[in-house]
């Protein structure tokens, strides 16, 4: 795997998103979605949208949010997979969303209405 510098440097694109933070279970869903629909990607979190590595206060929490959106706001569920790397001492969780064997996969609201996202509308969110 490329150095998460060199990810950064890559942008953001089909296969990769940056988060500062996650806020907003539904709303990511639909990021995790759409990786899974395509060829799968990677979110970077505690990377601000321009780049800058600002690092996650919380791994756990961060975790804990993106396992719900998966568990809950995705169908069928999506199994995403964390790394924690340190980067200049802050740390980047790096959620890593396969292609699915399952597809395709919906993303629910807050009422548990589904829609079918491609990669292609993540930029869209």
């Amino acid at each position: 795997m490329p150095s998460i510098k060199n990810l950064i440097l890559q942008g953001e694109g089909v296969m990769l998103d940056f988060k500062k933070t996650i806020t907003n279970t539904e709303k990511i869903a639909k990021s995790l979605v759409a990786f899974a629909n395509n060829k799968g990607g990677k979110l970077l979190i505690g990377v601000a949208d321009d780049g800058s590595i600002k690092g996650v206060k919380s791994e756990e929490e961060e975790k804990y949010m993106i396992l719900t959106s998966a568990h809950q706001f995705c169908k069928p569920a999506i199994e995403p997979y964390f790394e924690e790397i340190y980067v200049d001492d802050k740390l980047v969780l790096v959620v890593n969303i396969p292609e699915s064997d399952t597809k395709p996969h919906y993303a629910l609201d807050d009422q548990k209405n589904g829609g079918l996202i491609s990669a292609l509308m993540i930029k869209a969110f």
